[in-house]
């Protein structure tokens, strides 16, 4: 680095600030970074994060260079908008590393990036707002916020229209919000503890873009997260849309689901986590022991429903010449989550490049 004078002198490599403003520092961020940010910007606002959080300066030097790089590739400034740096304390190692999470205003940004997207629109809704969806042929969605006393959050929802006009959207109760946030290694610090709502629309946006043609940057963004459940993969979490016959307003309080009985060979093992609690109605969140043992069988049989739901938007045709080009000629063919969220990615981009439109009789 160079002082005052314009001398060069030696950096303190246990020095923080010095570390990432250094020539060699700056040279690595600014291959990185997209044409719209420079690095004297970036840095600029990695610093102000240094200022605002001063824990970061605690950090580990390679977990906090490791989590500005991530932000330089993904073009997003660490400003506490659209990035967060969040100092954590290991507990294994009883160090301190730096983490990244992505918050929705940078999902938002990424997703817009595949230039298919025409608005995006996530909201929380609460007790007294007016709001009602159903899925299917006729699916719609509608939300009336009420101007005072809302009330409790009761769900969240994202909702996107792209630019050929087509309109897509998903719901989330707050038991599957708050059955996320548990699972996630930032469930008690962070945005998820200073702007929840803010996460509860990151979460249901996250679930959505399953469905959409998002970015590579979204992908990459996804990947970084650190708020990512810590019991399942990115591809694995529970997908599909909730089934709806008519639809239904939110404030409504549902009658309580009948417990399962359960099965007399399986009565050491927890029933799956989508129960009612007992006492603020988040479900009951199984341990990582059991997750890891139920999880992937579940998961897998979400995403054969999936599979199902893509045939109709996209048509038998590109449905089975995208499965047979991955060598299958059913879905239950597919030998893990991660190579069907692929199948499906490929299956709508081969529908947008020009596959046939749906055949009678293939609509769901």
């Amino acid at each position: 680095m160079t002082n005052e004078n314009g001398k060069d002198y030696e950096v303190d490599p246990n020095n923080i600030k010095d570390l990432v403003t250094s020539g060699a520092a700056k040279k690595q961020f600014a291959l990185a970074l997209p044409k719209h940010l420079t690095v004297d910007r970036f840095l600029r606002v990695a610093l102000t994060a240094f200022n605002k959080t001063p824990q970061l300066l605690a950090c580990s030097k390679e977990s906090l260079t490791e989590c500005l790089m991530s932000c330089s590739e993904l073009g997003l400034e660490p400003d506490g908008r659209r990035a967060h740096l969040i100092p954590y304390r290991s507990k294994k190692t009883n160090k301190t590393i730096c983490t990244l999470i992505i918050d929705y205003k940078g999902l938002v940004a990424l997703a817009r990036r595949s230039g298919e997207i025409a608005d995006i629109h996530a909201d929380v809704v609460c007790e007294n707002d007016f709001f009602a969806y159903s899925f299917g042929t006729n699916g719609n969605l509608e939300h009336r916020p009420a101007i005072d006393k809302k009330g409790n959050v009761i769900a969240a929802y994202s909702f996107v229209k792209l630019k050929d006009g087509s309109t897509s959207y998903e719901v989330m109760n707050i038991q599957e919000v708050e059955a996320i946030r548990k699972r996630s290694q930032a469930a008690t610090k962070g945005p998820w503890v200073t702007d929840w709502n803010e996460m509860a629309k990151k979460t249901v946006f996250r679930r959505h873009s399953k469905w959409l043609p998002v970015s590579a940057e979204f992908r990459d963004a996804v990947d970084k997260d650190y708020d990512v459940p810590i019991d399942i993969m990115r591809s694995a979490e529970v997908v599909g849309k909730p089934e709806v016959e008519q639809p239904k307003s939110l404030s409504d309080k549902p009658e309580p689901e009948p417990e399962p009985k359960p099965e007399p060979e399986k009565k050491d093992k927890p029933k799956a986590s989508g129960k009612k609690g007992k006492k603020s109605g988040a479900p009951e969140i199984e341990s990582e022991k059991d997750m890891s043992k139920k999880k992937p069988d579940s998961a897998f049989a979400e995403m054969i429903k999936d599979f199902e739901n893509i045939k109709a938007t996209v048509g038998d045709k590109v449905y089975y010449e995208v499965l047979g080009a991955n060598g299958c000629e059913h879905a239950n063919q597919i030998k893990t989550i991660k190579e069907g969220a692929a199948i499906i990615q490929e299956m709508l981009q081969a529908k947008k490049d020009g596959g046939e439109e749906r055949e009678p009789g293939s609509e769901g």
